[in-house]
């Protein structure tokens, strides 16, 4: 298991080669970011908890215990092939994260509202299958370009699609998030998924990388850099070198 105390994960199997990373950044106390890879699945999260009294380290790592065991290797295997399955084992998966949390909070004053976004992400054989909150999101890349397979839960996402064009997404804050674990589900989780090709590269992160990095640069990194851990440790370096406003993780898989 890899939480935000322990800073990185190497895996390599005959399909998928992985790395994560996570970093406190320049600004914040402590680090609320949780990751995990499960290599021996092709399963990976992401979390970036949020909430007073480092609650939200809580939130995150609360989340993604819940994860670890509910996407059990038996139950992944049952489905393979299965998108339909996938989709509602994945859904539920959030769903139960959501209740221990909610649970937690419900019995520590301290705790109450904290919360997490999350994305996890499975490669069963040629698809890669995502279900996020929040605004931790899943990319992609074949080649050049990097493709947004996630879509931001926040009120400024919601904003920009409701209002394009207008200067009202300008007073909306990108931190307002309109999903997240720990909170009343009003819609489902978000599930998305996509084909695979034998250079397909993808990257999890949390906000604190993606709104320090451009998403170009970002791709740039992708393309460029042979190694999963090379390519995270200059994810982070550069998120830091920006700013570093916020806890950084960064987790890259090369199908």
């Amino acid at each position: 298991m890899i939480f935000s105390w322990l800073r990185n994960l190497f895996c390599r199997d005959t399909s998928v080669a992985s790395f994560g990373r996570t970093d406190t950044g320049r600004v914040r106390a402590n680090n609320e970011d949780s990751f995990v890879i499960l290599a021996d699945r092709n399963m990976f999260i992401v979390a970036d908890g949020m909430g007073g009294h480092n609650a939200g380290e809580v939130a995150s790592r609360v989340a993604i215990e819940t994860l670890i065991e509910y996407f059990s290797k038996s139950a992944l295997q049952s489905m393979r092939g299965n998108r339909e399955e996938i989709q509602h084992f994945m859904v539920s998966g959030l769903r139960r994260a959501n209740d221990e949390v909610m649970l937690l909070a419900a019995d520590d004053e301290e705790k109450k509202g904290m919360g997490s976004t999350l994305v996890a992400a499975y490669v069963d054989g040629k698809t890669l299958h995502t279900c996020h909150v929040g605004d931790a999101r899943c990319y992609r890349t074949d080649g050049d370009s990097l493709v947004q397979i996630t879509t931001d839960h926040t009120l400024l996402a919601k904003t920009e699609t409701t209002n394009p064009g207008t200067g009202e997404k300008r007073k909306v804050s990108r931190h307002v998030v309109t999903r997240a674990i720990g909170f009343l589900f009003k819609e489902d989780p978000e599930y998305h998924a996509v084909k695979l090709s034998p250079k397909t590269k993808i990257l999890l992160c949390s906000d604190g990388l993606w709104s320090m990095v451009d998403d170009s640069r970002l791709a740039e990194i992708m393309r460029e850099v042979e190694e999963p851990e090379e390519a995270t440790e200059i994810m982070i370096r550069e998120a830091n070198a920006a700013g570093g406003k916020d806890n950084i993780t960064a987790l890259v898989a090369y199908c």
